[in-house]
């Protein structure tokens, strides 16, 4: 939902959430559960499979994960360690190397592995390797092995583009580095990521860049007034206007940042199946629907603005399995077709263009990629 230079630090807390299997070693004392199963995504040639662990040491001693080895259905799929390990997890309520699990803490471990599309595992195998905080380059004297997660086999849903045209950057889009996917959010008493497979789309000029002129002027942005589209059809359920828009790269919003207000003008389309999709930061006065209206795909629902928590004119869009913006967990959707025009250095660098368009059909886009649209 925030832009890049605008983005805190995730907020989780230690809720029990939903339960998952887990296993019990008396030396090992760690209660591990995942929050939402994975369900997988394709993102090209193969499909990508994410998920969190939120794991409790229970015991009176300080432990620290070295290794996290993860197989499907028994074959293995990936080995996280040293830095790789390090960089995907997180100390709840503290602060320092997220390997370390201390006695009453909680460590969330961000998972993403990538497996082939026609090979989609039914089942998740986990094997940690466990020693003291201050003993991480030596012998791992405990292993937790048995923790094991069903894969969610529900397809993800295919939609169509909520915007036209491009190219479109897919900023703090899904990827295990993204911002989005930091962002997890107590929220009537448990703690969900919603933004887990969110994109901020901002759209390139012809010279490369986001903006022309002053970057102040919210008209200066390219995305500015670009028309919002229903993704598919849907029933409107959430609708909020009426909230001021920002000045671009100023340090303060236009209104006080709050539950009500973090999503600016903002749309919310029942998909169904328990999927809601989230129009963030629209231009007051700008939405076209109203609760209970029924939408057809394609059709034109608001436009994009710079309300709410944003620092620049963009679309946060995701998907959520709640008609919340921050109360839901975040689903992961495929677009039916687009086109990757290439990696880009991420906001607020410039785009040169080049290479070879690169078609997708029912794909989902991944965090930085230059993205085209035809509908």
């Amino acid at each position: 939902m925030k832009l890049a230079w605008r983005v805190s630090a995730a907020v989780a807390m230690v809720a029990p959430v939903r339960a998952s299997a887990q296993a019990f070693d008396p030396r090992v004392p760690l209660d591990i559960r995942v929050p939402k199963a994975p369900i997988a995504a394709s993102v090209g040639d193969r499909s990508i499979l994410v998920y969190e662990l939120r794991v409790t040491n229970l015991g009176h001693r300080d432990l620290a994960i070295q290794r996290l080895d993860i197989s499907g259905d028994g074959k293995p799929l990936a080995v996280f360690d040293g830095d790789s390990l390090m960089r995907m997890t997180r100390r709840m309520a503290d602060t320092g190397d997220g390997r370390a699990v201390r006695s009453g803490r909680q460590t969330l471990v961000y998972v993403a592995v990538m497996v082939p599309n026609d090979r989609i595992p039914a089942r998740l195998d986990h094997r940690l390797l466990l020693t003291a905080p201050d003993s991480l380059a030596g012998a791992a004297p405990d292993t937790l092995s048995g923790f094991q997660l069903a894969v969610d086999r529900r397809p993800a849903m295919a939609i169509q583009s909520p915007l036209r045209g491009g190219p479109w950057l897919a900023a703090n889009g899904p990827g295990n580095a993204s911002r989005h996917r930091r962002a997890g959010y107590p929220f009537e008493g448990q703690a969900r990521i919603s933004q887990r497979y969110a994109v901020d789309w901002l759209m390139f000029g012809p010279d490369g860049t986001l903006f022309h002129g002053d970057s102040t002027r919210n008209e200066n942005w390219y995305g500015y007034k670009q028309p919002l589209h229903a993704v598919a059809v849907g029933t409107v359920v959430v609708v909020k206007d009426g909230i001021p828009e920002n000045v671009p790269l100023a340090p303060e919003r236009a209104v006080p940042i709050t539950v009500e207000t973090i999503g600016g003008n903002h749309v919310i389309l029942d998909l169904g199946g328990g999927n809601y999709a989230f129009y963030a930061h629209l231009i007051p006065g700008s939405i076209r629907v109203k609760v209970g209206d029924r939408v057809a795909a394609g059709q034109v629902i608001g436009l994009l603005g710079n309300s709410g928590n944003s620092g620049a004119p963009h679309l946060h869009f995701h998907v959520g399995d709640r008609p919340s913006p921050l109360g839901s967990e975040g689903v992961p959707y495929l677009f039916e077709q687009y086109s990757v025009l290439g990696m880009t250095a991420g906001f607020p660098a410039p785009w040169k263009g080049g290479g070879t368009p690169l078609p997708r059909r029912r794909v989902m886009p991944l965090d930085n990629q230059a993205i085209q649209f035809e509908r």
